[in-house]
Formats: C-alpha cells, sequence, structure tokens
C-alpha cells in the first residue's frame, strides 16, 4: 500500500459520544515512526509517505467529511495511488480518534465537543449512605468505593479507570445497631502498607459503646483473610464512649491506623471531649484510648471531626467547636507526635456554623511536612459563599478562594490531591418549596474546577439533580490521562430509588 499525505495532515481530533471503557484503535491510524518497507518513508506526524509518488497527477484533493475540531480543513490522503474514499486518520492526522478517549483539550473525534464527560449510573443503593458511610480509594487499574446501604455487610463496588462498574464483593461486619437506618456507622478507604483496607467503626444503640475495625483487602476489593482473625477484621479500639468514630487516617509509613471519635449521647448534637488511639494493622494496640481535646466552654461542643497522617510520622486533629444553635464557631487544628502526645500550641481559625471542613496534604510540592497540610472549607467571602484553602499552617496563615459557589445554594464538596494538584468538585444543593417527603425535598446541579481553575457546571441532562437529604457528599478521586472520577447519589421519591452514579471529566 502506497499512501501519500496531502493537505492539513498533521490535523486531527473528535469525539462522539462517552468514551469506551476499551477503546479499539481506528483502523487507519498509524503509529508514528513506523517504516513499512525500504522504499517508504515516514513523516513527523506518522504518516505513510512513498517518495516515489505524483499526487499532482490526481487533481486537488477533496476536503474530508468531518470539518469540526481537529479535522478542520483536513483533506483526503492518496492511499494506492487513490485518494481515500472516507477520511481517516491517514487523512486527519495523529491526533485523530473515531470515538474520543484522550484528555487533551482537542476535539479528537471532530463532533464538536472537547473532552466530553460521561455519566453513568453504577449501582443501584438499599439504604441512602450519608457522608460517612461511603468512601473511595484510587487503586491499580480503578477505583473502589464502599458503601454501607445494607444491613451486616459492607459492599465493594470495582470500577475501572473509565468508571465502568466490574463487580461488587459484600465484606461481612460487625455493626452494633442496624436499628436507626445505619445511622450509627461509619467508615473509610485507607492505604496501608500492606494494600487497600476497609476501615469502619458502628456505635451501640443507647450511645455507649464504639467499636472500630479494620479489613485488609486487595486491589480488586476482596478481603484478605488472615489466620484467626474474627469476621468483622481486626479489633482495632472497643471504648464505652457513645458515638461512632467519625475519622480515620494511616501513619506516613502505612503500617498503623490512627482514629479518633467524640463522647456523644442521645441528647446533644455534638460531643464535649474527642478520644482517639493508634493500632497496627492486626488490631494490637500502639497507644491505648485517651482524650485528645476537650470542648473549651461548658457550652460548647465538637463536632466535624478530621484527621491526617503527617509524612513526618505525626498526625493532625481537625474539629469544629461550636454552641449549639450558633452559626459560627472555632476550627480548632492540633498536631501530635507519633504516641499521639501533642506538640505546640494549639491554632484556631474562626467558621461558620458546619463548614465541612477537610484537611488535605497538598504533597512535596508544597513544602516540608509542616508546609504541605491545608484545609479546604466552604465559608462566606464578602456578599458571597466560596470553597477556600487555608495554607500554612503552623506559621502566618494563608487564604485563597477555590471557587464562588451558587448563591443560595449549598455547596457538598469532595477533594482530591492529584499529580496535578488540588481538585475540587462539588453539588450545590437547594430546597424544593415545603410539601411532600423531607427527605427527598432536595435538588442540584453537579460542578467541577476545569482546566485553569475555572468553575464548571457539568450536570447532565439539562435539568436539575434530584436528591436525597442524606445526598451531601462527592467522591473525587483522579484517573489516568488527566480525567477526574467523581460519585455522587441521586434519588427519587416514586419509585424510591437510590442509585450511585459515576462522573468522569477531562481537566488538561
Amino acid at each position: 500500500m502506497v499512501v501519500v499525505a496531502v493537505g492539513s495532515g498533521m490535523l486531527g481530533g473528535c469525539e462522539d459520544s462517552d468514551p469506551p471503557s476499551n477503546p479499539r484503535p481506528d483502523a487507519g491510524t498509524v503509529d508514528a515512526g513506523t517504516t513499512v518497507d525500504s522504499g517508504t518513508q515516514v513523516d513527523d506526524g506518522g504518516t505513510q509517505v512513498d517518495a516515489g509518488s505524483d499526487a499532482g497527477s490526481l487533481g486537488e484533493p477533496r476536503p474530508c467529511e468531518r470539518t469540526e475540531g481537529i479535522c478542520a480543513g483536513a483533506r483526503r490522503a492518496v492511499v494506492d495511488g487513490a485518494y481515500e474514499p472516507v477520511c481517516t486518520a491517514l487523512s486527519y492526522g495523529t491526533h485523530y480518534e473515531a470515538a474520543e478517549t484522550r484528555c487533551d483539550g482537542l476535539d479528537n473525534d471532530c463532533d464538536g465537543v472537547k473532552d466530553p464527560l460521561s455519566w453513568s449510573q453504577v449501582e443501584s443503593l438499599g439504604l441512602p449512605p450519608h457522608a460517612g458511610r461511603i468512601s473511595s480509594l484510587r487503586v491499580t487499574n480503578g477505583v473502589l468505593a464502599v458503601v454501607f446501604d445494607r444491613e451486616y455487610v459492607a459492599r465493594v463496588i470495582q470500577l475501572d479507570t473509565a468508571l465502568s462498574w466490574l463487580g461488587i464483593t459484600e465484606v461481612p461486619v460487625e455493626v452494633m445497631d442496624s436499628s436507626v437506618s445505619l445511622d450509627s456507622v461509619s467508615t473509610r478507604l485507607l492505604r496501608t502498607s500492606q494494600g487497600p483496607a476497609l476501615y469502619y467503626a458502628s456505635a451501640g444503640p443507647n450511645h455507649d459503646h464504639t467499636r472500630g475495625h479494620l479489613v485488609l483487602l486487595d486491589e480488586q476489593g476482596h478481603r484478605v483473610p488472615r489466620t484467626g482473625e474474627p469476621e468483622g477484621g481486626a479489633l482495632l479500639f472497643d471504648q464505652a464512649v457513645g458515638d461512632r468514630a467519625t475519622a480515620a487516617a494511616v501513619s506516613a509509613d502505612g503500617s498503623r491506623v490512627f482514629a479518633a471519635w467524640r463522647d456523644t449521647s442521645a441528647s446533644v448534637f455534638g460531643g464535649r471531649e474527642l478520644w482517639g488511639t493508634l493500632a497496627g494493622l492486626d488490631g494490637v494496640g500502639v497507644v491505648a484510648p485517651r482524650v485528645l481535646m476537650q470542648a473549651l466552654a461548658e457550652d460548647k461542643v465538637l463536632y466535624g471531626v478530621d484527621v491526617m497522617g503527617l509524612r513526618d510520622g505525626g498526625f493532625l486533629v481537625l474539629v469544629q467547636e461550636i454552641k449549639e444553635g450558633a452559626t459560627e464557631g472555632l476550627l480548632r487544628l492540633q498536631r501530635f507526635d507519633n504516641a499521639l502526645q501533642p506538640v505546640g500550641e494549639e491554632r484556631t481559625f474562626p467558621s461558620e456554623e458546619n463548614p465541612e471542613a477537610r484537611l488535605v496534604d497538598l504533597g512535596a510540592a508544597a513544602g516540608d511536612a509542616l508546609e504541605s497540610p491545608a484545609i479546604v472549607l466552604r465559608g462566606p467571602e464578602g456578599s458571597e459563599r466560596v470553597l477556600k484553602v487555608l495554607g500554612n499552617l503552623f506559621g502566618e496563615v494563608t487564604s485563597r478562594p477555590l471557587a464562588v459557589t451558587t448563591p443560595g445554594e449549598v455547596p457538598w464538596f469532595g477533594t482530591s490531591v492529584t499529580s496535578r494538584g488540588l481538585k475540587t468538585a462539588w453539588l450545590s444543593v437547594s430546597e424544593d418549596p415545603p410539601g411532600g417527603d423531607p427527605w427527598f425535598r432536595w435538588q442540584g446541579r453537579f460542578w467541577a474546577l476545569g482546566n485553569g481553575g475555572a468553575s464548571e457546571d457539568l450536570t447532565p441532562w439539562g435539568t436539575l439533580l434530584r436528591l436525597h437529604r442524606y445526598a451531601q457528599w462527592v467522591q473525587l478521586e483522579e484517573l489516568p490521562g488527566n480525567w477526574m472520577g467523581a460519585l455522587v447519589m441521586t434519588s427519587t421519591v416514586s419509585p424510591r430509588s437510590h442509585t450511585l452514579q459515576a462522573v468522569r471529566y477531562c481537566v488538561p
């Protein structure tokens, strides 16, 4: 076969629909640098060119069928002494894809849409999970998501790198109280030195007991059996205090789990004390449960706890203190060493009620172990509500906005520190007019920070998402090739249903 590149052979790019999970290369695509035989040369774009062909004898090449994106201006290449009857990558160039899979800022399949996002239904859910009953983790060949939406089991959902469903594993758990829609349970997927792990904790029905467990998993989400381990996993702690564990993190070397919980009760919405413990992956205690922080005043309570492992081997604890019914409070930040002893002075930051504050480590590019931690939270900025980042937490604190959110709506956000920096996505939620089932009286749109940090509305179908009151979370993970993946929950009241949705979008 003899091919002659004529006209704009280097132009290319296109996409018709959602990217396939296992795209097949276009039959006409030629890898750059391929040599076919001794009489054939290859140009920089990878198009095969016969040095002896005279394309001019064929007349002017006609334009190609596709004219959008990278196909704009493309004309037909010569194949076996004649112009292509239907243009392929030989005419459109090496950036062309018959079905677009690349996240490169180009319209590779020439349908007028660059890097199209995709929405897909992942799984039908049972009991709608609140933010404490779902978690995700990036693994070798995709993403794992754990959800507590059934009694007595945790369901681990396996997704590939395009967020396509691969399977579900049911992991038996020991939940002490399943009588209140599993509200007494919290969970988090962790990356340990032995691979992924399922951390979960549950409280007793009388708010007087809390247990935490750890179950090791493989990269496909299956339980890794350990000799002598109970069915519910290694027991990390068993304490006579009244709250499910609200946070857990892994030490820098991945060998220990730090868990924290409050001493709450059925009569208050927070706790007066924050407890914590440190244990090995086998459940053997390293630091016995102890009080880490206490409310500073009799009329204040603690809630909204988050914890994080530091790169120097220590830990950070973030908790909000607020008076019940108040609209403003304090974020309290305390550093602990690897024996859970406090290090340095506590730092405090003013906050609005329920700021949804999250600890993140921005990585070595942001500085050393005490320079890279940051807090992502929502709060007022003048007359607007914003998502913002507090940095340099142990020095002169900095504040920078991430995004201005939609007026009159509440943003529930997720974060992911990726190889290209901090990424954020959120549901912007409002309440329907009063009436109907109060648990289903919610609606919203899905937003994300796109290219250049601009906010983009990625809501599908041109309509508001129907949401349950517990849809106050976004699970966000980095995917290969500049793609991001988010998990959200949509719901309908009739028929009563809850669906885990996957959003795959491009941030080149």
